[in-house]
């Protein structure tokens, strides 16, 4: 059994900034006598070999092989820049293909996700595939090279609307023609997290949450927590046509000779479906069980609340199945019952042990900055292999459980309008004796190793001029040296994307496009025509009244937007007068939503044909903005 390993790092070096010299004793001990601990259960793992390494998976070694393919897209070399643990926590990350029984197969390392191929009598089913097309590719070339199985596809399922999920269905050859299974809101919820709400926030805050601005490097990105990365290079989606329905839902099938009951289990996300298969007592989680991490029972990227009371009794319900075998969406897989329910429970029992805790302590009047420091995981649970702080924590998880339940609010009154931040960083500067006194202090909390202040110090110097590139290179070092200490991925990569927006250094080329052509083509007409909304200018239409309508041919369809003073109302199925009607096709109106097709020569070519008052649709169009393209989110 693999219990602990000692790992100790020293490096020494010195920056200079402004003339002013910043010591680095911090580096020759950054990582002095940091303990790793390879956690287990409370049952032993199977170690298998793979190529020249030892892989292991959670469990016994009854019926399971681990075929490795090469290589590992995380960054698993030992660096002063990294912690230890996540070092560690890289080196699970080694590509290949598990198989259980040789009927369940999972391709792992290959992105976030990590897809599970089940072989059929007439064909595959494909569980969650991984986030690009490339990737997906690969999935499939390396699983049919390594099993020599060349069935066509029968079956995906989604098992829900995050893009690690589904963004790479079009990578499986034959995908268009299969069964394509999803919970009936999966659809709306696509909508909602791309163009339809709150995608373009969602879009630039991913890049900074799961550092795809980073290069992969000792200073930039480890792994993504679940997974080696997420990368978005080539996004996909094919609409569902087999639909598990309501709340819990169940679906019975038998799909390619395989029986298999689908159900909704709300948790990491409302929609959720998890599979089962009686025959071989094999259980796919999906997101249930998250991965080898804390939950992240809130995303610091942005979400909804995930309510933990709901979450918890999700995986009861895994639970009830009483699995001998369970593969997921993201980690490893665990073979042997008892394995199956250590990991079920340790899971549940962390989830239900952070919510429980915190909703004691806001009963004793705790506060968010009260949570972070006092909800702490008994060592039992910390130490569990399925628990690390890598993706999720219970950090910024008990924080975000006293606003779902309490709201923003802290009780505080001073905080209900609290000088603004501007405003009271200006304050403060004539308060210290000056920016240049500030920046001293800012200085000094840095030569003591005191990251955290010096980054809000130098903050406040920031906010008084953005484009004074002497505090924002000195919170930028201090970011870094907050990021090089931390095991949770999403931490570090905000910390270092937030640094190279300070310094200057920042790449957007490779930012995520969460409103992808191929993604919007599986929208409705209704969902694309309400999604403009989000993009009115209420100043330039506080006084403007009036209706387009879209007519579209290809569908048979009509709806339309009714500008009232700063308010854009849809109006699904439009059937009465409009000041204008805009006749077009879905592919035209899709082509002007993404920059594709200019609507001026659109019109000249006849590919839109316009009736009632023309000038009212330039009016209309004038009135909506598009989303900033890169939005600050640290110099600010």
């Amino acid at each position: 059994m693999m219990n602990k390993t000692l790992l100790t790092l020293s490096i020494a070096g010195a920056m200079s900034l402004s003339g002013l010299a910043i010591a680095h004793d911090n580096e020759a001990n950054r990582f002095d006598n940091v303990e790793v601990t390879i956690p287990t259960l409370s049952h032993d793992y199977y170690l298998g070999e793979g190529s020249g390494a030892t892989h292991f998976w959670h469990g016994s070694d009854k019926d399971m092989l681990w075929n490795a393919t090469g290589g590992n897209d995380a960054f698993d070399a030992k660096s002063n820049k990294v912690h230890p643990q996540l070092t560690a926590h890289s080196k699970k990350m080694e590509k290949g293909v598990f198989a259980y029984k040789d009927k369940f197969f999972q391709v792992y390392g290959y992105g976030l996700t990590s897809p599970m191929i089940v072989d059929g009598d007439e064909g595959l089913l494909i569980f969650d595939p991984v986030e690009s097309v490339d990737k997906m590719k690969s999935v499939m070339e390396d699983f049919r090279k390594v099993t020599g199985n060349n069935k066509p596809v029968a079956a995906v399922m989604y098992s829900h609307w995050h893009p690690d999920h589904y963004a790479g269905v079009r990578g499986i050859e034959g995908a268009e023609n299969a069964k394509i299974i999803a919970h009936e809101t999966f659809m709306a919820n696509v909508v909602k997290g791309s163009m339809g709400g709150t995608g373009p926030a969602l879009g630039f805050r991913v890049d900074y949450s799961l550092g795809t601005l980073l290069n992969v490097e000792e200073a930039g990105r480890i792994n993504g927590g679940l997974g080696p990365d997420f990368e978005i290079r080539e996004h996909s989606l094919i609409a569902p046509n087999v639909l598990v329905k309501g709340t819990n839902g169940i679906l019975q099938a038998e799909i390619a000779g395989v029986k298999i009951e689908f159900k909704h289990v709300p948790s990491e996300a409302s929609d959720e479906i998890t599979a089962y298969f009686p025959e071989f007592d094999l259980l796919f989680g999906s997101e249930v069980i998250q991965g080898e991490s804390f939950p992240n029972l809130h995303t610091i990227r942005g979400t909804k609340y995930r309510d933990p009371s709901i979450w918890f009794p999700g995986v009861d319900t895994l639970r009830e199945y009483k699995a001998e075998a369970m593969m997921l969406s993201h980690g490893r897989p665990v073979v042997g019952g008892a394995y199956v329910d250590d990991t079920l429970t340790a899971y549940r029992d962390a989830i239900q042990f952070t919510y429980d805790q915190s909703i004691k302590a806001i009963n004793n009047g705790s506060t968010q900055e009260d949570l972070i420091r006092e909800i702490k995981l008994p060592k039992h649970l910390e130490n569990h292999p399925w628990l690390g702080d890598f993706y999720g924590s219970i950090r910024h998880a008990a924080k975000q459980i006293f606003v779902g339940e309490m709201g923003w609010f802290d009780g505080d009154p001073t905080t209900l309008n609290p000088t603004y931040s501007v405003a009271a960083s200006e304050r403060y500067i004539a308060m210290v004796g000056g920016k240049e006194q500030m920046m001293k202090f800012a200085m000094d909390a840095c030569n003591n190793d005191d990251f955290q202040w010096c980054a809000e110090l130098a903050t406040h110097a920031i906010r008084v001029d953005l484009n004074d590139m002497e505090p924002r290179l000195l919170k930028a070092k201090a970011l870094r040296e907050l990021g090089y200490r931390e095991t949770n991925n999403n931490w570090r990569n905000w910390y270092l994307t937030s640094a190279q927006e300070l310094d200057g250094t920042i790449d957007y080329s490779k930012k995520i496009n969460l409103q992808a052509p191929d993604l919007m083509a599986e929208f409705e007409p209704a969902q694309l025509v309400n999604a403009l909304r989000f993009g009115l200018n209420a100043e330039r239409s506080q006084d403007q009244h009036f209706t387009v309508a879209f007519e579209f041919a290809d569908t048979d369809e009509t709806h339309a937007i009714e500008v009232r003073r700063s308010v854009a109302q849809f109006h699904k199925n439009y059937d009465n007068a409009a000041k204008a009607t805009v006749k077009l096709t879905k592919p035209v109106f899709l082509g002007l939503l993404v920059g594709k097709v200019d609507f001026t020569n659109a019109v000249k070519g006849g590919y839109i044909k316009l009736e009632g008052d023309a000038k009212a649709v330039a009016e209309f169009f004038d009135l909506f903005d598009k989303p900033a393209e890169n939005p600050k989110i640290t110099v600010r």
